[in-house]
């Protein structure tokens, strides 16, 4: 087993969906794994974007850029599993996503 020291030690870790993409002491990610190639192959599929308050949106994912925001089509709020309010457009900053879920069923 390697030692690292916290220097030599970095760590991205990315959760979309289910998928777990770690970035170890600078070795590159495939360009098919990474998070936002991920996202864009996932373009008119119904998403759930949990925020780093805990508030979900629940929509189909019309677009992303670089910055990870992204605009969902039909979507609604959930709090604590519940439905709170349902929108049509809702554009969803980036640096406020804690995770993405792709290919949620509809509820």
């Amino acid at each position: 087993m390697l030692a690292l020291t916290e220097r030599s030690f970095i760590k991205l870790l990315y959760v979309v969906g289910v998928v777990n993409i770690a970035l170890i002491g600078g070795a590159l990610m495939e360009p098919s794994k990474k998070p936002l190639n991920v996202l864009t192959k996932r373009l008119d599929t119904y998403i759930m974007i949990t925020l780093k308050n805990g508030v979900e949106y629940r929509g189909t994912m019309v677009q992303c850029d670089g910055f990870m925001n992204i605009l969902l089509n039909g979507a609604s709020e959930h709090i604590n599993d519940k439905v709170t309010a349902n929108y049509g457009n809702i554009l969803v900053r980036g640096n406020n996503i804690l995770y993405i879920t792709i290919d949620v069923p509809h509820k």
